[in-house]
């Protein structure tokens, strides 16, 4: 019986494999890159990155792939198919994403996260398998989709994934029915036997379509370099010089090119490897690979060098009209400058010289060497534009020339006038040598002009203008830090007075302090007294030197803002340290008043655990005399009398609270000793009672109990809220579901 079941499910198989050339239409799966193959480009990167991160930090790590088109396929077997070829576990779930066929797939294999998914369809009034992800498809993702936010869908269904799955067991498995351990061994082989055909004939028939691809490809390349061959031929034979080494060098290459896409070609006419061969099959496929991205870069570069050539075979002969028609008029300009200027401008007229050469050196060159021709006219285009700049700029330096005086002149008023406004007859800046060292450049920058050297014009005429504009800054700066001098020392002064109010405050709370602490408490306020007392003294006595500086006698203005700036900063760092060490004396009263804290309150402690032991009845073994304690007696002779060293005080209140804590302790074990003695003995009078009246003993008894709860339990046997779950046929399978919006 077993044997004609086994037969059976062989046929089945052998039938199913008819089936398996519809699948071989497959679009190509693109290999995984990370958590997020954007084949469509729906995302930007930082929105993949941010999705690649949720994914990682998931119970549930989710991949996507987006493409253009499934090209009819049905999603679902195209989002299986990804599944496997990417190896994914059964932690891993995949989203598909078709833009172009507004598709969505959500594939898994994992039956405890469909038993989820199918509990919360349920409740949601949706069905289960697909129907189920379909559902949470709707709900989390198409929303989003339809607005283009495919970045905000895949991380809501992330979290929605994780939200549904949580909680969700390994789950049972029980048979309905006992089945024929032959007839399972034989459904399970023919199963496997199906799917491992299925995935070499899927595999197999992909790879040789994508070898055939390639095999098309390099027959394309073959095309191509013929192409840009015939597209050289105009120019072999004709052209000399660097167009006719280009040229040679191009043709050479391509026709090396041919040779070897042609063996190529010929190689590729033979039988591909049969469909079981994958790994012969990669290998073919990764070959052509390698030598297609090679030969495509080549052709690439002859084909912009072929560029190269038509480009300035194409265009030269413009430029060099446009050249010829410009250098006349580019010397009737320079003429009509000379005449109106009285200017030789000779180094523009050698410019100029030098312009009609280069155009009839690239006029001659067109016909036979274009490229050259095309570099020439290059570098004489730029001359010519710079020609013309030379002339415009003539009348705007000439002019700033004619009208420096003027300029120099009002300058000289400018910074009079500051110095005479701001008391600054003694500063040590001298702006005027500034606009002696102006006056130099404009008299260096008449004979370049002249001549028509306006390279050197407008380096002159920049140096010139730094010059000017600093003699004015540098005496409106020096006005300006007079100023502030005068406002930073009547601060600085105030500045004494606070500090010394402050140094005397210290030195009164240390006093004080002194009388009721150790010494050893005060000594760190001590010293940053003395040590800023000294700082501060040294510091006044700058003061005078500083004023002198700033005073309009000297104008040491620069040197006075250095010291000022000094004094500000130390008077600001004293005013910390001094607060810090006032701060530090107010923490010693704070340390007192924490330890006589605690002192009252283990005697108040103390007092209301003998309280509640008495009103059970009960005491302390051998009594507890607060003042017998050690620790007690210890801590009330510290706080009896100053100076108190803290350190030592805080250590016994440590050990004192230790002890109240543990005395209090006991007490609450004893008072819970004897609730629970009292309990008990309820408990069996209750007892005595119930037999007495002949209630079942394991009744319980009226009233819930004792102290609230009683005795209840959880139920008899078979109770407590146990379930059980089935798994159905074909339980590690796929899970999958799909939605379009």
């Amino acid at each position: 019986m077993e044997r004609a079941s086994l037969k059976k499910y062989v046929w089945i198989l052998l039938i199913g494999l008819l089936w398996l050339p519809g699948i071989c239409a497959a679009a190509e799966i693109p290999a995984r890159t990370g958590n997020v193959t954007d084949q469509a480009g729906l995302l930007t990167a930082d929105q993949a990155a941010q999705i690649s991160r949720e994914a990682d930090a998931s119970d549930y790590k989710l991949y996507v792939l987006t493409v253009d088109s499934l090209d009819r396929e049905p999603s679902s077997d195209y989002a299986s198919e990804a599944y496997d070829y990417w190896r994914l576990s059964s932690r891993d779930l995949l989203l598909l994403i078709s833009s172009g066929d507004q598709q969505v797939e959500l594939s898994f294999v994992n039956p405890g996260l469909q038993a989820s998914f199918d509990s919360w369809s349920r409740g949601e009034g949706g069905g289960a398998g697909s129907a189920a992800i379909q559902h949470a498809l709707d709900v989390y993702f198409i929303p989003y989709a339809r607005n283009g936010d495919f970045a905000g869908g895949i991380q809501s269904l992330i979290g929605a994934v994780n939200s549904i799955g949580t909680g969700q067991g390994a789950g049972g498995s029980s048979a309905a029915r006992a089945i024929p351990l032959g007839t399972t061994v034989a459904a399970l082989l023919a199963a496997a036997l199906l799917t491992v055909l299925a995935y070499v004939t899927v595999a197999g028939t992909r790879l040789r379509k994508q070898l055939s691809g390639q095999r098309e490809q390099i027959s394309g390349l073959l095309v191509r370099a013929n192409r840009a061959l015939e597209s050289l031929k105009p120019f072999q034979g004709i052209v000399q010089g660097k167009t006719g080494e280009m040229a040679e060098g191009i043709s050479s290459r391509l026709s090396d090119a041919l040779v070897q896409l042609s063996a190529l070609n010929t190689d590729n006419q033979g039988a591909m490897p049969a469909f079981w061969r994958l790994s012969s099959l990669k290998s073919a496929i990764g070959s052509l690979r390698e030598k297609e991205a090679a030969f495509c870069s080549a052709l690439e570069n002859e084909e912009k060098q072929i560029s190269v050539i038509s480009e300035a075979d194409r265009n030269v002969k413009q430029k060099i009209n446009e050249l010829k028609k410009d250098v006349p008029e580019l010397g009737g300009m320079l003429q009509e400058a000379v005449k109106e200027t009285g200017f030789a401008l000779q180094e523009i007229g050698e410019d100029l010289k030098e312009l009609s050469e280069e155009t009839d050196k690239a006029d001659q060159l067109e016909l036979f060497d274009p490229v050259a021709a095309e570099q020439i006219t290059g570098a004489a285009q730029e001359k010519q534009e710079q020609i013309e700049k030379d002339l415009q700029d003539l009348d705007i330096y000439r002019d700033k020339l004619s009208r420096f005086p003027e300029r120099l002149s009002a300058a000289r008023s400018q910074i009079a006038e500051l110095i005479k406004r701001n008391s600054l007859q003694n500063m040590k800046v001298r702006p005027y040598d500034n606009l002696e060292q102006a006056a130099a450049q404009a008299q260096a920058m008449e004979a370049p002009l002249r001549g028509g050297d306006m390279d050197e014009v407008r380096k002159i005429s920049s140096a010139l203008d730094a010059l000017m504009e600093d003699a004015v800054a540098m005496t409106e700066r020096q006005a300006r830090l007079r100023e502030s001098n005068g406002k930073d020392l009547e601060t600085i002064r105030g500045g004494w007075d606070m500090l010394r109010r402050r140094q005397s405050e210290l030195q009164s709370r240390i006093s004080e302090a002194g009388r009721r602490f150790d010494a050893r408490h005060t000594a760190s306020a001590e010293a940053a007294l003395d040590e800023w007392s000294r700082r501060l003294g040294e510091a006044e006595g700058e003061v005078p030197q500083i004023e002198a500086w700033t005073g309009d006698e000297r104008g040491e203005y620069e040197q006075a803002r250095e010291a000022l700036d000094r004094l500000l900063a130390l008077q600001e760092e004293a005013g910390r340290r001094l607060g810090g060490a006032a701060n530090g004396l107010a923490a010693l009263d704070d340390r007192l008043n924490k330890v006589n804290a605690v002192f009252r309150e283990g005697q108040s402690q103390i007092e209301s655990a003998q309280m509640l032991l008495r009103s059970r009845g009960l005491s302390y073994r051998g009594g507890l005399q607060l003042s017998a304690l050690p620790e007690y007696q210890e801590l009330q002779s510290g706080l009896a009398a100053a100076p108190y060293n803290l350190d030592d005080l805080e250590a016994s209140a440590r050990s004192y609270s230790a002890q109240i804590s543990s005395f209090v302790e006991e007490a609450n074990r004893l008072i819970r000793q004897r609730e629970e003695e009292e309990r008990l003995a309820q408990l069996a009078m209750l007892r005595e009672q119930q037999r007495r009246q002949g209630r079942p003993p394991g009744s319980p008894p009226f009233g819930g109990g004792l102290g609230g709860g009683g005795f209840g339990g959880g139920g008899g046997r078979g109770g407590g809220g146990r379930s059980s779950g089935g798994s159905s046929w074909g339980g590690g399978g796929k899970s999958g579901g799909g939605s379009k919006w």
